[in-house]
């Protein structure tokens, strides 16, 4: 598919059937365009979420393990049990916290806000999906297990992530029926735990928007920080301050981590030489190449897809 970091695309409808993406990555149902809504399962030993953004809202839910999950310039550390809400349009990932090896894996629901009232100036629409969406303050909430409000929402996704796992034929409905009263409690209580949204946080977010879909077209190509700086229509200077703030990371560093990873999901479905997988992730040094992606994900390209494929062997044989 395209590589953009705007995502939200659903594809067919899978009723109650899990179906295996990718290493790491399994899709526990999807709807379709009459009924935009997502519910997967990653293992975040396998798979990292890198930053992105869609005109969706995403909640997830921690399975097992120590999970940071990034909101524009928000950090928040989950544990099992504990689940997160992010909104339309705002930045996020999600990855393992590094310093806690072992089983780490979340579900996650993705849905347009649409299938709850069907479109705007409608009261369900008024009463459930403008008070989270137009609120520029709510980009995103750690949901506490030990909160009993955020605990009721955790336990509405749990019975929505039921349903889609369940082969019920009245899964849309019972989704449906479900989601205002997680979107209810949210505009009810969450005021009180939101910080204000300052301009200037709002524009860096824009900004990393305008780079980070550059990156996407042109991770082949050279980059660096005067290319990133004239792509948002600002300076090198606000280029840096920019990633650290709100990524925290620096651009070149961003670069290299979005090549590495691109260069690794080719290693897992690609028989191509590793040299020109290098080269068409944008690594133009194959020394540099193998270095890099050595202290990225602690082994060799090479050894990496033996890896892959030895791992692919055995699910085949069972």
């Amino acid at each position: 598919m395209a590589m953009s970091n705007k995502s939200g695309d659903t594809g067919d409808s899978w009723h109650g059937q899990v179906q295996e993406l990718s290493a790491g990555r399994r899709m526990l149902w999807t709807g379709n365009e009459d009924f935009p809504f997502i519910c997967c399962e990653d293992d975040l030993e396998q798979v990292e979420i890198p930053w992105h953004w869609q005109d969706k809202i995403e909640v997830g839910i921690v399975l097992q393990g120590s999970v940071e999950v990034s909101v524009e310039a928000e950090r928040y550390t989950l544990s099992e049990g504990d689940g997160y809400f992010v909104n339309c349009d705002a930045l996020n990932s999600c990855r393992q916290i590094t310093d806690t090896p072992g089983k780490c894996s979340i579900r996650i629901l993705i849905f347009d806000p649409a299938i709850i009232g069907g479109s705007d100036n409608n009261v369900f629409y008024d009463s459930y999906v403008d008070p989270i969406i137009k609120n520029n303050a709510l980009k995103g909430l750690f949901l506490s297990k030990d909160e009993p409000w955020q605990k009721e929402i955790i336990r509405l996704a749990e019975c929505c992530i039921e349903y889609c796992i369940s082969s019920d034929e009245d899964i849309e409905n019972k989704i449906r029926n479900t989601l205002p009263q997680m979107l209810f409690l949210l505009a009810s209580h969450s005021t009180s735990d939101m910080r204000l949204i300052s301009g200037k946080e709002a524009k860096d977010a824009e900004r990393i928007r305008m780079m980070l879909s550059y990156i996407d077209e042109f991770y082949r190509e050279d980059i660096n920080v005067k290319i990133l700086a004239d792509s948002a229509e600002i300076s090198e200077s606000e280029v840096m301050r920019c990633f650290h703030n709100m990524l925290g990371t620096t651009p070149i560093q961003y670069v290299k981590n979005y090549r590495i990873r691109k260069a690794a999901e080719l290693l897992k479905v690609s028989d191509d030489k590793i040299v020109d997988i290098a080269i068409e992730c944008g690594f133009q040094d194959m020394s540099y190449f193998a270095k890099s992606f050595r202290e990225a994900k602690g082994i060799t390209p090479t050894d990496f897809r033996a890896l892959y494929k030895k791992c692919d062997e055995a699910e085949s044989q069972d």
